[in-house]
């Protein structure tokens, strides 16, 4: 079977509101679809599987990830993401990371490569006290974990800053009371990878951050929902308005950590949504989550990140061979956040040969509560017969790409080739 690409002029308009009917068209083949509740996994958003390991002085520590258990809560629990929390107790006071230890990490990618997720990665020195390590040495180990870190790239989520205090967190710390050795490790990860990054606050972003590199780097609140401002996330006056602004253009993403006066669903999904949080953590703080009841979990689970659907769709029913073509599509978001990353956008046409057309859209610009309305003119297979059409948003990545793992699924019943990966339309183009 030949694939066939093809260059397509299209136009891509975003309207306020609620979604609606494509605009008229010369045409006798239109469908309109239903949206689904359906709970399923979508790549790198949701609720995520929690992980952590470790590398103690003695050797003993390393829990390696387990494909198949991956793959397990992805298929049952829609856990696309996995937090992958890295603790380097061993390398406190070495310069040099253990090529065998480099091993088990590049072995974590691989077995989340196989199980279709992706990470959300962190490193750290200490679970337990400020003892993390001078920043010479936090900057010569993120130089070694690079090579790993840029081949993977394609697999990171996001990579937390990390590295600096308990957990990483930024907070309880030995050597990095300085802003200019913060700094130091946030140029650090920002050359090791092209990977999104993520700091713990919004002033870590404001003060460290470059102005060129603002867009990659996200938040993660770790204590979401807790007291006035989160634990010390926000204490200036001004930066819930921040997050609120630039959370539309940032990846946003944490977990909750203690029950406050506004840590009931009611706050909760109203701040999910405001500040277009993409993952969660499910598992902590369980106060808090219970607290949400079994609808709020079920809502949240449909809505962290992107939530897209076909609202209609438009084609001719019968075109001559090398005639001209023209589709319309009209999608919706209802998830809390517009998709993350760049990905392809892409009208297959399959019958006697397979016809893929790119669309030239940005789905980054598929802002929640937003309709997007698609029209795209191609030129119809060279070969008669009957094509039937399906939307196909694949990773960008070469090594994803064919992995219906890691393609979007729209929310919409009976629109969903798990074999392909891509959205079927029912919609058929007869070609004579």
């Amino acid at each position: 079977m030949r694939i066939l690409p093809v260059v397509a002029a299209a136009t891509v308009l975003l309207l306020p509101g609620v979604a609606c009917a494509a605009p008229p068209a010369t045409t006798s083949n239109t469908r309109t679809y239903d949206a689904s509740d359906a709970d399923f996994a979508n790549p790198g958003r949701g609720f995520f599987s929690w992980s952590e390991t470790h590398l103690y002085a003695d050797g003993t520590g390393w829990a390696p990830l387990d494909a198949d258990a991956l793959a397990a809560a992805r298929e049952s629990e829609a856990h696309s993401v996995v937090y992958r929390i890295v603790y380097l107790e061993r390398y406190r006071d070495s310069d040099t990371l253990a090529a065998a230890d480099l091993n088990l990490i590049k072995a974590d990618f691989a077995a989340a490569r196989q199980a279709g997720v992706k990470l959300v990665l962190r490193f750290a020195y200490t679970a337990d006290d400020d003892a993390d390590a001078p920043v010479a040495r936090v900057v010569k180990h993120i130089r070694q974990l690079a090579p790993l870190l840029t081949q993977n790239a394609d697999l990171i989520t996001a990579l937390q800053a990390g590295f600096v205090g308990r957990w990483g967190e930024w907070y309880y710390t030995q050597n990095f009371a300085a802003w200019p050795d913060r700094r130091k490790v946030i140029n650090a990860l920002l050359a090791a990878t092209t990977a999104p990054i993520q700091v713990r606050t919004p002033e870590i972003k404001k003060r460290l951050v470059p102005a060129a590199y603002a867009a990659r780097v996200g938040i993660h609140d770790d204590c979401f929902l807790a007291g006035t401002d989160d634990y010390g996330t926000f204490p200036a006056d001004t930066d819930f308005a921040w997050m609120a602004a630039q959370s539309p253009s940032m990846l946003v993403g944490g977990e909750t950590c203690e029950p406050s006066d506004r840590s009931g669903w009611a706050s909760a999904s109203s701040e999910l949504a405001a500040y277009h949080w993409t993952y969660l953590n499910p598992s902590f703080n369980t106060d808090v989550l219970t607290s949400w009841g079994a609808d709020g979990l079920a809502e949240a689970s449909r809505r962290l990140g992107y939530r897209l659907s076909l609202v209609s769709a438009a084609a001719p029913s019968t075109v001559k061979v090398n005639g001209a073509v023209t589709v319309r599509l009209t999608l919706t978001n209802q998830g809390y956040a517009a998709p993350a990353q760049k990905r392809p956008v892409r009208l297959v046409l399959s019958g006697p040969i397979t016809q893929s057309v790119m669309i030239p859209a940005d789905v980054r610009t598929w802002a929640p509560g937003k309709t997007v309305s698609l029209t795209v003119s191609f030129t119809a297979p060279s070969k008669a017969g009957a094509y039937d059409l399906a939307l196909s948003l694949p990773d960008p990545s070469t090594r994803l790409a064919a992995t219906p793992a890691y393609a979007i699924r729209l929310a919409n019943p009976d629109t969903w080739n798990p074999d392909t990966g891509t959205n079927p339309l029912g919609l058929t183009v007869t070609v004579k």
